[in-house]
């Protein structure tokens, strides 16, 4: 009788300490899939805030190109007066 109780107790002890261990390994599987979660989801933040930042600076470089090009447009032409204004004015000293 003894060691048919002595059986039943290590049976049960075996499962409880078998079904305890499997709820442990659950939780960390569990945890370590929520903390990639995580990870995963701060990273595609930083990504999509990357992408607008850089349409943004894109955005921003075609405007100042087409600035820049305007401004070296009115530079050209304000080059060409003087450069004929001086002309003139050499030509007016010598009459």
């Amino acid at each position: 009788m003894s060691e048919n109780i002595t059986t039943i107790i290590i049976t049960i002890v075996s499962c409880g300490l078998g079904a305890g261990s499997w709820k442990f390994y659950e939780f960390l599987i569990r945890n370590k899939r929520e903390k990639e979660k995580d990870d995963k989801s701060e990273s595609n933040i930083f990504r999509d805030d990357l992408i607008t930042r850089v349409d943004k600076l894109e955005k921003d470089k075609e405007e100042c190109m087409s600035s820049l090009l305007k401004i070296s447009t009115e530079l050209a032409s304000i080059k060409t007066k003087v450069e004929y204004l001086e002309k003139e004015n050499e030509r007016l000293k010598y009459k």
